[in-house]
This record gives C-alpha cells, sequence and structure tokens, in this order.
C-alpha cells in the first residue's frame, strides 16, 4: 500500500461522506440532548448509512420510501427500518419523543411538503428538527459542484441531480408551515448549518477528486477539522434547519 493509499484509508475510515454527515448531525444531536435520554422513541425521516442512530448512539425508527437506503442504514446501525411514504407515516398520533428530517424536504415535490409537515407535527409529542438546503445562494454552490464532479469524475451524482427536480424549499415556509399545523405551544426557529464556503470547498474534496494529485492529504485535512467544521454554521450557509420545539 502506498503512502497515499494509506492517507486515503485513514481519511475515509469513518466512511468519505463523514465530514458532512458530521456537520449535518452533530449540532442537531446536541439540541435533542433532552428528547434523546427520555424513554420515548426517537424518528428519522430519510435514511441513509450515516444517520441520527450513528450520531446520536441510540436506536432509531427510520422511514424511508427506498427499500435500498433502508437496507443500507440497517446494515450500519442499530435501527428499526419502515418502508413509508413521509406524507403517510403509518404511525399514532404523539407516537414519538423527537423527529429528525434531514436533506429530505428537498427531494419532495412542492405540493407534498405541507402534507409532511402535518404529519410530522402529528406524530410526535417532543422536538422537531427538519434540516434542508435552502436558498438562491445554496442552489449555486450545488450547480458548481454538479459541474465540478462531471469535469473532474466524467459522472453525475444521483442525489444532487435529483434536487433539480423541485426547488430548494425556502426556509421561512416551511417554519411558518410548522407554526400553523402546531395546535400545542411550540416555539418555531430557523437555524444555519453548514457554512456556505465550507461546505463547498468540502464537497470538492470529498466528491470532486479536488484538487487531484495530494487529494488524499486533503482528505485527512478534512477528517482532521471535522470538530471545527460542526461549529462552522455562521454567515451564509448551505443548509437550514427549522427546529420545533415544545414551549417550556
Amino acid at each position: 500500500m502506498t503512502f497515499g493509499e494509506r492517507l486515503r484509508a485513514y481519511a475515509e475510515k469513518d466512511g468519505r461522506g463523514y465530514p458532512d454527515w458530521a456537520v449535518r448531525y452533530e449540532p442537531v444531536v446536541r439540541w435533542l440532548q433532552p428528547y434523546l435520554h427520555a424513554a420515548e422513541p426517537v424518528l428519522e425521516i430519510g435514511a441513509n448509512e450515516n444517520g441520527l442512530a450513528r450520531f446520536a448512539n441510540r436506536r432509531t425508527v427510520v422511514v424511508d420510501i427506498a427499500r435500498d437506503h433502508l437496507a443500507a442504514a440497517r446494515a450500519t446501525q442499530d435501527v428499526l427500518p419502515v418502508l413509508a411514504d413521509c406524507t403517510a407515516l403509518p404511525f399514532a398520533p404523539d407516537a414519538f419523543g423527537a423527529i429528525v428530517c434531514m436533506d429530505t424536504f428537498e427531494h419532495v415535490d412542492e405540493e407534498s411538503r405541507e402534507a409532511a409537515v402535518r404529519e410530522i407535527v402529528r406524530v410526535t409529542s417532543g422536538a422537531m428538527a427538519v434540516g434542508f438546503p435552502s436558498g438562491a445562494e445554496s442552489a449555486c454552490a450545488e450547480e458548481r459542484i454538479r459541474e465540478d464532479y462531471h469535469r473532474f469524475c466524467g459522472r453525475t451524482i444521483k442525489w444532487l441531480e435529483e434536487h433539480t427536480a423541485n426547488p430548494l424549499p425556502d426556509a421561512e415556509s416551511i417554519a411558518q408551515r410548522f407554526s400553523e399545523s402546531c395546535d400545542k405551544e411550540y416555539t418555531v426557529a430557523i437555524r444555519k448549518n453548514a457554512n456556505l464556503r465550507m461546505w463547498t470547498w468540502m464537497w470538492r474534496v470529498l466528491m470532486c477528486g479536488w484538487p487531484g494529485r495530494g487529494n488524499a492529504a486533503f482528505q485527512v485535512l478534512l477528517r482532521w477539522m471535522t470538530p471545527l467544521l460542526c461549529r462552522m454554521h455562521f454567515g451564509t450557509c448551505y443548509r437550514a434547519i427549522v427546529w420545533v420545539e415544545p414551549k417550556r
């Protein structure tokens, strides 16, 4: 094994996308601590191989409409997979103490987002964290990553191409829908996640192989910097998180 291969193996020991997964989930896990330690079950909408169950280190119910997504989540985490649509969740009212939905709403068509909000509110008695890329600048950043990936790798990224099917969700509109759907005393806030310049640089390194020769060293640097990256939520950010919590 060459030195470069050793560097890459170290950088990818937790999965190639680990820095992005950590930036996405670590803040949510911190906010959810009072709910994660409660007895009520926790739900994640939108399954992937590294989700809430991994970063919260607790068993989680995961919902997805794709069997392969559920299989990937089950292979790497302590999850209970459920095949279902987020607009028609097969659970009783107030079944969960907390719900997390990260980077899923942008894959839901605009007409269905309101139904998804109502379902999330219906089945939870506690906190809700719904995150998604939002805003014109985030859309432009995604376009740059699509172009770079095609230029460096000659291929397309399936999930990123899916973002072009629907406009990215508007954070204010989604927050307003939660406010209107809650029939209890809740606070609704919008929190920022992933500084946009940092996110763009991170994905050029992780997915596009930038800058070419020496990419493995940059991947190691990203791995070392992950704890710092998890706190870089200032300025213009790639992702908005709508945070809904019962009033104390």
